[in-house]
């Protein structure tokens, strides 16, 4: 019974890991190495989470003729973000390009 109680609360607590760090996309085993350490960094899933919702809705605000330039500067900058894998350090380039990236967003 011991041990039930122990398999069942380290599964609760690790579903809860899964759970704090929803990133904006589907984390799966086919994600890129930058997909994986942001769906496993809660503070990475954030940033993620909040330039996701920035990027919404500076698309809404914009007329349709200018929607099509956000759509591939977003694309240029998924591409520059997915390069951080091979920075030395992955996670300060990921940080630091979520930072930028929604003071972009915010400035528009």
């Amino acid at each position: 019974m011991r041990q039930l109680i122990i398999v069942l609360l380290a599964s609760l607590a690790l579903g809860q890991q899964a759970f704090a760090a929803n990133a904006s996309f589907k984390c799966n085993a086919q994600s890129s190495k930058v997909e994986k350490l942001i769906c496993s960094d809660k503070a990475l899933a954030q940033k993620d989470v909040s330039a996701a919702n920035l990027y919404k809705s500076v698309m809404k605000s914009l007329p349709k003729d200018q929607q099509q330039s956000l759509r591939e500067e977003q694309r240029g900058w998924l591409e520059g973000r997915n390069a951080c894998d091979k920075a030395a350090d992955m996670r300060a380039c990921i940080d630091e390009d979520y930072t930028q990236r929604i003071k972009e967003l915010k400035d528009r």
